[in-house]
């Protein structure tokens, strides 16, 4: 970025898409102030749109990748923006599991049904993800990596939300930020499946 006149590639305004990110995250910078920026990001042209856009931030490296267990990478070191992933649960169940590609933003439309994600070996398009849903009477499940960092900004109305087995935060693990309104419902965040054998392993 040492040439603002430079044209921004479609890598570039993601780059600093995942900076606004982590900082709204952080508590860095208000929910206003994302919006605003990430929009100016997406809309950005040259290098001088983007830049008044993170200098008042701490920068995260260009390159972020982190794997589990030799397993898929957890996230890739170019992932896109792109467009939301969009999901919708209308007296039936939207279900997402193996190595599926989390995006930046998943938006999960939900009456009376289940949204069920599992994000045990997705790949995360970044190393802050948002969730978020609008349900009534439904529930929303996430399984989570052991150490995936929650942030809960759900509206609660007459519904519950509940966190369990993730363990404890790990600096190389994605943050995931549930957000939306939960009327009637459930939202439940849980660790990964135990293996049948688990029980008998531990005698």
């Amino acid at each position: 970025m040492s040439t603002p006149d430079i044209r921004a590639s479609d890598a570039d305004r993601d780059q600093v898409a995942a900076v606004l990110q982590l900082a709204y995250v952080e508590g860095r910078i208000t929910r206003e102030e994302h919006t605003e920026r990430l929009e100016a990001a997406l809309a950005a042209k040259t290098f001088a749109d983007l830049l008044p856009l993170t200098a008042d931030l701490v920068p995260i490296p260009t390159s972020v990748q982190h794997s589990s267990s030799g397993s898929s990478p957890l996230v890739p070191s170019a992932g896109p923006l792109g467009e939301p992933d969009r999901m919708s649960a209308v007296l039936s169940t939207v279900k997402r599991n193996g190595n599926w590609r989390v995006r930046a933003r998943s938006v999960a439309n939900n009456l009376l049904g289940t949204v069920n994600l599992d994000l045990t070996e997705a790949t995360f398009d970044a190393p802050v993800v948002e969730v978020n849903t609008t349900q009534f009477c439904g529930t929303l499940l996430l399984r989570v990596p052991l150490g995936v960092t929650i942030r809960d900004e759900t509206t609660n109305v007459l519904g519950s939300t509940s966190i369990r087995g993730i363990g404890d935060p790990q600096p190389d693990r994605p943050t995931v930020v549930i957000t939306g309104t939960n009327i009637l419902g459930e939202v439940k965040v849980r660790g990964p499946r135990r293996s049948p054998g688990w029980m008998r392993a531990l005698t």
